[in-house]
C-alpha cells in the first residue's frame, strides 16, 4: 500500500494541464462547393437539412442534500493551494451542485477499517457512502457479503475496460472502483557510469535491440561483480534487491502468477514460477551478484544503488522521490523488468492494489459510482504523470519506458495476493534459499500447503492483524 499512497501523494503535487477536447464536425468535403447547392435537391426550404443534435442529457439524481462520505486511511480532503487540489474541489462544487449532495472526506484508522465497515452494515448504516480499502481487507469482506457489486453500474463508464476487470475479484463480481493504473510502475534502474566504464551495453541499448533478458541481465551483473580495491573481495555489485521483493517481479517477468484468482489456488509452485525462484537461488548463491544487505532489506538496497556501488536496482517508480532523486551520486537511466524464458513480451505485475468499495446497503449505490467517476481527474492523469516524470526521471529514454510509449509492456492484472497471508509463506522460505540453506523446490513444498490454508482463511472472511500497509 504504501507504493499506492505515495504515488497518490506525488500526484497531487502536480501542475496539471487542462486538456481541452475539441471535437470537429466535418462534412464530405473533398475542395471547394459551390454556397447555393442543397446536399438534397428534392428538398424544400422548409425542410430540415441541418446534422441530427445530440439528445440532451437526462437530469441527473437529485439525492435531498445528502452527505456523502468518502473514507480513507489518510486525510484525503484537497485542502492544499496547488493546481491539482483547486482543480479537485472545482469537480467537489459541481458534483455537489448536479446531484444536491454534501461531499465529506473520512480519515479512519487503518486497521479499524474492517471492522468499522462490516459492524455498521451489520447496524444497516453504513458509516461511509465510499471506502477506500487495500485488497487484503476486500477479499474478507467481499466473501462476508458485506460489499456492493459495481458491474450492473459500470456498463457507461470512463473506467478503462481493463481496469474494471482487475476490479473482478475472483472472477466473479467487480467489487472495487479504480480510475487506472499506471502503465510501467516497476522496472530496473541501472547506473550508467558503471557500464560506461566497463565497456558494456547497458540496459536502454539492449532494450532498443530488444535483447533485454534474464540472460543478458545476468551477464552483465556477472561482468559487474568485481573486486576494485584488490582486496579478494567484490565492492561493486551487478545487482541489490530484498529477496521478497526479487520474487515477486521475477515470477511476473517469466508469465507465473503467485495466486490463481479463477481456481482460488496458490500457484507459486507452477512451472514459470519455479523457473523464476530457481533463476532467484542462482543469482545469490551460484553467481553471487547480488549484495547483500546489512540489516535493512527495506531500505539498504536504493541506499547502495544511490552511493554507486550497485548496477542494478529493480524497483518501483514510487522510490524515487526520497530514496533516489537527490542521493545519486552517478547517471543513471529507469528500464522495462527483463523478459523471463517463458514471457514473449515485457511484463509489469499488479500484484497487490488498493480499491473504493461500496458498503452493502448503502442507499442509490448507482448514483454513488456515477458520483464517485466525476470527482475523478480522466482528463488530466496521464499528462499529469508525464509532469511528474519529467521532474523525477533523468531522460527521455526512461520516461518513455515510465509512459509505456512504446506499449512494449503489458500489465499483470491476474494472481493479486495482498493481504492473503500468500506471500508471507513463500517470503519465509526464500529468505533462507537466496542464504543457501534449501532449494526452491525444498522450500516450496514445505509452504505451499499452509499458503494456500492462509488464503482460504481470509477468503471465509477472517482477517489477521499481520498484512503490511505496503
Amino acid at each position: 500500500m504504501k507504493q499506492i499512497k505515495r504515488l497518490k501523494s506525488m500526484l497531487l503535487l502536480l501542475l496539471p494541464a487542462v486538456l481541452l477536447i475539441l471535437s470537429a464536425c466535418s462534412g464530405n468535403n473533398t475542395g471547394n462547393t459551390i454556397a447555393t447547392e442543397s446536399p438534397d435537391a428534392t428538398a424544400t426550404p422548409t425542410e430540415e437539412t441541418s446534422a441530427p443534435t445530440e439528445e440532451p442529457e437526462p437530469p441527473a439524481a437529485d439525492l435531498g442534500g445528502r452527505e456523502i462520505r468518502i473514507s480513507h486511511w489518510w486525510d484525503a480532503s484537497p485542502n492544499g493551494d496547488s493546481e491539482a487540489d483547486e482543480l479537485a474541489r472545482e469537480r467537489i462544487k459541481k458534483v455537489e451542485e448536479k446531484y444536491n449532495v454534501k461531499i465529506k472526506y473520512l480519515n479512519t484508522e487503518y486497521w479499524s477499517t474492517t471492522e468499522k465497515l462490516s459492524s455498521s452494515v451489520m447496524s444497516n448504516d453504513p458509516f461511509a457512502e465510499i471506502v477506500r480499502l487495500p485488497d487484503g481487507f476486500i477479499w474478507g469482506l467481499m466473501q462476508g457479503g458485506f460489499l456492493t457489486p459495481l458491474e450492473d453500474y459500470l456498463t457507461d463508464t470512463r473506467i478503462a475496460p481493463d481496469v474494471v476487470e482487475s476490479m473482478r475479484f475472483g472472477g466473479d463480481h467487480v467489487y472495487g472502483l479504480e480510475s487506472w493504473y499506471n502503465p510501467n510502475d516497476t522496472g530496473v534502474y541501472y547506473n550508467k557510469r558503471i557500464f560506461k566504464e566497463a565497456g558494456l551495453k547497458d540496459p536502454q541499448q539492449l532494450m532498443d535491440e530488444d535483447n533485454w533478458n534474464w540472460t543478458t541481465m545476468l551477464d552483465a551483473a556477472k561482468k559487474l561483480t568485481v573486486d576494485n580495491n584488490g582486496d579478494g573481495k567484490a565492492d561493486q555489485y551487478g545487482l541489490a534487491g530484498a529477496h521478497y521483493v526479487f520474487s515477486e517481479l521475477l515470477i511476473a517477468s517469466n508469465g507465473g502468477i503467485i495466486y490463481d484468482e479463477a481456481t482460488k489456488k496458490v500457484a507459486f509452485d507452477s512451472p514459470e514460477s519455479m523457473e523464476a525462484l530457481n533463476f532467484l537461488y542462482g543469482l545469490y548463491n551460484e553467481h553471487k551478484v547480488v549484495k547483500k544487505n546489512e540489516g535493512n532489506d527495506w531500505e539498504d538496497p536504493a541506499k547502495y544503488f544511490a552511493e554507486g556501488t550497485i548496477a542494478m536496482y529493480p524497483g518501483g517508480l514510487w522510490e524515487i522521490e526520497g530514496r533516489l532523486q537527490d542521493k545519486m551520486k552517478d547517471e543513471w537511466g529507469y528500464v522495462y523488468l527483463p523478459k523471463g524464458p517463458q514471457a514473449d513480451t515485457y511484463l509489469d505485475p499488479l500484484g497487490q492494489t488498493a480499491a473504493y468499495v461500496i458498503p452493502k446497503g448503502v442507499k442509490d449505490a448507482d448514483v454513488i459510482v456515477k458520483i464517485w467517476e466525476e470527482l475523478q481527474d480522466f482528463d488530466n492523469w496521464q499528462e499529469n504523470r508525464r509532469l511528474w516524470q519529467e521532474n523525477v526521471l533523468p531522460d527521455e529514454s526512461s520516461i518513455a519506458n515510465a509512459m509505456n510509449d512504446a506499449g512494449k509492456v503489458q500489465r499483470v492484472f491476474g494472481g493479486r495476493f495482498g493481504g492473503l497471508g500468500i506471500k508471507d509463506q513463500l517470503d519465509s522460505v526464500t529468505g533462507k534459499f537466496v542464504k543457501g540453506e534449501i532449494t526452491p523446490a525444498t522450500g516450496v513444498a514445505q509452504v505451499i500447503g499452509p499458503a494456500q490454508a492462509a488464503a482460504e482463511k481470509v477468503l471465509r472472511g477472517e482477517q489477521d492483524k499481520k498484512d503490511d500497509k505496503k
